[in-house]
């Protein structure tokens, strides 16, 4: 913190990331038409910071670089310092992240751009130091260089500017098509196709820092579930989320999984949570579950579930965006044990473990110097133990000293939770626990699920959505819990998703004629020969560029509009014109996407299944209140719309796009159509 007792124009901001930077130096303003006028009114350039507060090199620049006086100087004398929670405005932040992805081939946050004052882009970086390193300037030598540059070279500049705003301006292309038979490839050549990159040492794909890349997984997961990859490459999907569920990024004492491994074998995390990562996990393991229903996936399912209702939903029933990585201005301090505070915890909380220490210290990665750093250890488990920790005995025990160090870590300084809501990331989370509810067979786990569900969907409707006073149709209010943001793809595209899902558990047209309009919404606002971030007709001072397609921090939203397009088409003919719109692009993104499977996982879910495989169901709705047909959502939720009749009779049909397949009348007679006797089968015992 500054000695300084001159606050910054940041100081009575609301967001939490803004005020962290209340006190430095660095005379910030918070984005806006102000300080965009004071630029150009002093012909400065800008210095746009981007980040978010539970962002650990975040806090380190705040801490270090943005505290030092030198640089201070040269930003306050040079440019026009502002400051962006990228929660608060997503938008610009996706526009600069393609912008520094075009620049260097990469981002991240913080991320901070050098823009004119008319807000184009000369240069960008992620984190730089205080002092120059050897292969990083520090970001007092790079703001004096810029500044240098804008005034002796500024043609140049505007130039590189220009062309760096066209490119961005560009939809993503396939460098070159991928020849395939039929609609698309299948999911095992697919995952086939990957297999040079797969870590068969570690699990995971390709090389450190490994993301969890929860969108592939979950692709890679329903198709093991539909029975389309072989046995050798599903067996390496299933070990890699296993792997990852061993290691030090996912939480073993309170659940939930970190940022990103820093490492090749998931041993040491960013430590930061996410909200959007917690609802990729819950999909994942979900689905998992029925596959292979482990204890270490159960067990993940139901503590991650407890991890989110005790720390991450707010009093008024949203879920919170994150929680950091420091406490006391250390990274993983609150996580982390020593191998000594590890023995003092377990035997202290188990007086008769004691001649089983040396085995229960295997089943673990702990070590005397530490596998992290300062003789701290990430807690992670032994992968080479497996065997014998999955043992029924042993793993109660594993479970024992999970909670000792959870009680254990409750008498520290937790880390700082970030407790605005993000309307996108609240939508998500309700589908994924959706997913939960349909695809876990555990009944706590599912009681878990279903009592979160109620908690935020009671929740987003009162933080997110106003309701018209002429029918019960919602609308999206505002973007986050900040209400003067402006409404963008994902929050439309998301919403719709969870609108569509409440449909299929409840039953209730409202939700239904919801999520359809709001289809038919993002068809007129945002699409206009691609899908857009932000409305056609919006004016924000940049540029509005396509829809991200590649998963980034979340599933791409893109992925989610095409596959809720192609499987309610069948439901609607107005959904059918939006899917012929949009053939052009979705021609396109399946060459897009076949360059790199591993970042578009959304998007091979919306892809992978050709047009003919699409069903709409049509049952009564008395099976959904009776129970009946809730065991067999998992085998509709991937391509099948379900549509709800209240007719006094127990018709049943299945239709394509052109007739219907199949009908009948009972639901015994419909299961026994999906799952019919083998022969030599016994009957069932009533």
């Amino acid at each position: 913190m500054s000695s300084t007792q001159d606050f910054n124009h940041l100081k009575s901001e609301t967001s939490n990331y803004l005020r962290q930077h209340a006190e430095n130096p660095v005379f910030w303003r918070a984005y806006g038409d102000a300080a965009l006028k004071e630029a150009k009114e002093q012909n400065k350039p800008i210095l746009l910071s981007i980040g978010y507060s539970s962002c650990h090199w975040c806090h380190v620049m705040a801490d270090e670089t943005f505290e030092d006086t030198r640089t201070a100087q040269i930003l306050n004398e040079k440019f026009i310092p502002i400051k962006v929670d990228r929660e608060e405005m997503p938008d610009l932040d996706q526009y600069y992240q393609m912008i520094c992805q075009l620049m260097n081939g990469g981002g991240g946050w913080p991320l901070n751009v050098f823009l004119t004052p008319d807000m184009e882009p000369f240069f960008c970086a992620t984190y730089l130091p205080k002092i120059d390193q050897k292969d990083m300037p520090s970001l007092a030598t790079a703001a004096e260089q810029l500044a240098k540059a804008f005034i002796d070279d500024k043609e140049t500049v505007l130039k590189n500017a220009k062309q760096l705003l066209e490119a961005a301006k560009t939809p993503a292309r396939a460098k070159q098509e991928v020849e395939f038979n039929g609609e698309f490839p299948p999911a095992g050549s697919i995952l086939n196709a990957v297999k040079s990159f797969a870590d068969t040492t570690n699990g995971g794909y390709g090389k450190a820092p490994k993301f969890p890349q929860f969108p592939f997984y979950e692709f890679a997961t329903e198709q093991i579930l539909e029975g389309m990859i072989p046995e050798e490459l599903a067996k390496h999907v299933v070990t890699s989320v296993e792997r990852m569920l061993m290691g030090g990024i996912y939480d073993h004492a309170r659940g939930g999984i970190h940022r990103y491994s820093v490492d090749e074998n998931w041993l040491v995390p960013h430590f930061e949570k996410m909200l959007y990562d917690q609802a990729g996990l819950l999909k994942v393991l979900s689905k998992l579950s029925l596959l292979y229903p482990s204890p270490l996936v159960l067990d993940s399912l139901i503590q991650t579930l407890t991890y989110l209702e005790s720390e991450m939903l707010s009093d008024n029933g949203h879920f919170f965006t994150s929680q950091d990585a420091d406490s006391e201005g250390v990274e993983g301090l609150y996580f982390t044990f020593t191998k000594e505070e590890f023995i003092d915890v377990v035997t202290r909380s188990h007086e008769d473990i004691g001649e089983k220490l040396e085995t229960i210290l295997s089943w673990f990665r702990f070590t005397d110097e530490g596998n992290f750093e300062k003789q701290l250890n990430v807690v992670a488990l032994n992968p080479d133990k497996r065997d014998e920790f999955f043992k029924p005995e042993n793993w109660e025990i594993l479970r024992k000293i999970k909670i000792s160090l959870f009680e254990e870590r409750q008498k520290r300084i937790p880390p700082k939770t970030d407790n605005k809501g993000v309307a996108s990331w609240n939508f998500q989370m309700a589908v994924a626990l959706i997913d939960v509810l349909q695809y876990s067979k555990i009944a706590p786990i599912q009681e878990a699920a279903s009592r979160l569900l109620k908690k935020v969907t009671e929740g987003i409707h009162k933080t997110f959505l106003s309701h018209g006073s002429e029918s019960e149709r919602s609308n999206i209010l505002s973007t986050t819990t900040r209400k003067d943001n402006s409404l963008l793809f994902e929050d439309y595209v998301f919403f719709a998703d969870f609108q569509l899902r409440l449909y299929e558990i409840s039953g209730n047209k409202v939700f239904k004629n919801n999520g359809i309009e709001t289809l038919l919404y993002i068809k007129d606002n945002f699409f206009n020969e691609h899908l857009y971030t932000r409305a056609l007709d919006s004016d924000k001072g940049f540029d509005n560029i396509p829809a991200p397609v590649f998963d980034q921090s979340f599933k791409a939203p893109v992925g989610t509009y095409i596959s809720l397009v192609r499987k309610w088409s069948l439901e609607s003919a107005q959904i059918s014109g939006v899917l012929d719109q949009l053939d052009t692009t979705i021609r396109n993104l399946k060459h897009v996407a076949l360059q790199n499977p591993l970042g578009f996982g959304e998007l091979l879910r919306a892809l992978i299944y050709p047009k003919a495989a699409y069903k709409k169901i049509s049952i009564p709705l008395a099976w959904l209140r009776d129970n009946q047909i809730q065991t067999m959502f998992p085998y509709f939720s991937a391509r099948f719309t379900i549509n709800y009749h209240e007719d006094s009779n127990e018709k049943w049909e299945i239709c394509n796009f052109n007739a219907c397949e199949l009908s009948g009348e009972g639901f015994d007679n419909f299961k026994e159509v999906f799952f019919p006797k083998k022969q030599g089968d016994a009957p069932e015992q009533s």
